[in-house]
């Protein structure tokens, strides 16, 4: 495995013209911004040395005086922020942490400038940061050879798919592998101690609870729980979903089977043919429906959180009728179009319901209430209970959608402004985006290799 490793580390460790420009890139910024009388810093993978060969992500935070009050902060920082992009050339775009701060592309670079406040003691999560770059920096001086062993482990989940914190992926953050390398001591042990890993597994670096058990009630919503060493109340590994621990514990498994360097750099997803499709969506004898919608670009961290948000919405409703969601999955292009993609099991319905009352032996006043609603449909006791066959409302799925959709009960906040939801069933979905990522979406969606 050494070999291997030594040769994926060759791939991804950053050249010393990369790095050159990179730090050229934050000098000239730094000195726009100073120019102005501000001070900032630099974050994130670059400002630490374990950025991965390729990133282009500068990350760049003003710091403001802790007196400074919130609105004024939010304020400086965009003001700042959009004149360094002016005078760079550079189109800004405004995205959100704990509160706004200036995105841009410049000769390929993604840079962001946010403010922060210069404290003791973090009020944010961004605050935070610069004691994130400060921790880490110190255990990476003391062991350099860490560095290549994080771009491992970061080259390793993005081959897998489980990187970034982001809404849409729910993975691992970048300062989440690095802590796990400085827990664990290198990459190998990393995998190794994750391919034994059970659900709320807990990591404390610098051990600073000592009642680790109480620490599943204090998060009782986490699938992995790792204590941030500059703030022993927050979980850093707060956004990894179930499904993508679980994926990186079964992924370190196979890795220890047979290590592969197909793990860090996997193949492209061939884009399936249509014809593919359409006979896979005719073996699997079920109904396939997509529900799809234009929209104005949305940020994609509250997008992808908003279509979360909606389709288990969508999920709860039509199960409500008794129809029963066999899978479901979203797709959006990220800039006006949305998917929304249901696998049904039972899509059609007989034109009566089994509906159960209360039983004989609770109160003559529910009885009687039961009894005067459903007079005309001729209740009758089973076992020990009231029952009627009721006609039933519903009786077909997209009658149940349409419904949904019109009524966007538990939609998130701009699903509900969206006029015209748009259905597609089987194989008339191919007609919605001739996107090929969207083809590999439904290639993965129904399981073709």
């Amino acid at each position: 495995m050494k070999k291997l490793l030594k040769e994926v580390v060759e791939q991804i460790r950053p050249t010393e013209e990369e790095v050159k420009k990179e730090k050229e890139l934050f000098r000239r910024i730094r000195k726009l911004i100073e120019r102005d009388g501000f001070k900032c810093l630099l974050v994130g993978s670059l400002a630490k040395g374990t950025d991965l060969r390729g990133d282009k992500d500068v990350d760049i935070f003003i710091t403001f005086p802790e007196n400074l009050s919130r609105e004024e902060l939010e304020k400086k920082g965009l003001e700042i922020g959009k004149k360094v992009f002016k005078k760079l050339g550079i189109k800004t775009e405004i995205d959100y942490a704990e509160h706004p701060y200036v995105k841009g592309i410049y000769n390929n670079y993604t840079i962001e400038i946010v403010p922060c406040y210069r404290t003791n003691e973090p009020k944010s999560c961004v605050d935070r940061t610069p004691y994130h770059t400060e921790y880490i920096k110190k255990k990476l001086r003391r062991n350099k050879e860490l560095r290549d062993e994080i771009r491992l482990l970061k080259q390793f989940m993005k081959g897998i798919g489980v990187y970034g914190a982001e809404a849409k992926v729910q993975g691992f953050s970048g300062y989440l592998t690095e802590l796990l390398i400085v827990s664990y001591g290198s990459f190998q042990k990393t995998v190794g101690s994750a391919s034994q890993w059970k659900f709320k597994e807990i990591i404390d670096p610098e051990n600073l609870w000592k009642d680790k058990a109480s620490l599943r009630y204090f998060f009782p919503d986490a699938s992995l729980i790792v204590i941030d060493p500059v703030d022993e109340n927050r979980n850093v590994a707060a956004a990894v979903s179930r499904q993508k621990l679980s994926e990186f514990i079964v992924n370190a498994r196979k890795f220890l089977k047979n290590p592969d360097k197909s793990f860090f750099f996997p193949e492209e997803v061939r884009v399936p043919e249509n014809e593919e499709i359409i006979r896979r969506i005719n073996e699997r004898g079920t109904k396939l429906m997509a529900i799809y919608f234009k929209h104005q670009r949305i940020n994609p961290n509250i997008l992808y959180s908003q279509l979360r948000k909606t389709i288990r919405s969508m999920v709860k409703s039509i199960e409500a009728f008794n129809f029963r969601v066999f899978k479901t999955g979203i797709w959006t292009d990220e800039d006006g179009l949305s998917v929304f993609l249901f696998e049904f099991e039972v899509w059609n319905l007989p034109g009566i319901k089994h509906h159960v009352g209360p039983s004989i032996y609770s109160s003559i006043e529910d009885q009687e209430k039961f009894l005067k609603i459903y007079r005309q449909d001729s209740p009758y006791i089973e076992e020990n209970s009231w029952v009627v066959d009721t006609k039933r409302e519903i009786r077909n799925v997209r009658t149940g959608m349409d419904r949904i959709v019109a009524e966007k009960k538990g939609f998130g906040k701009d699903m509900k402004e969206i006029d015209a939801f748009k259905i597609a069933e089987d194989k008339d979905v191919l007609d919605i985006c001739k996107d090929e990522e969207f083809i590999k979406f439904l290639g993965k969606f129904l399981s073709i290799a």
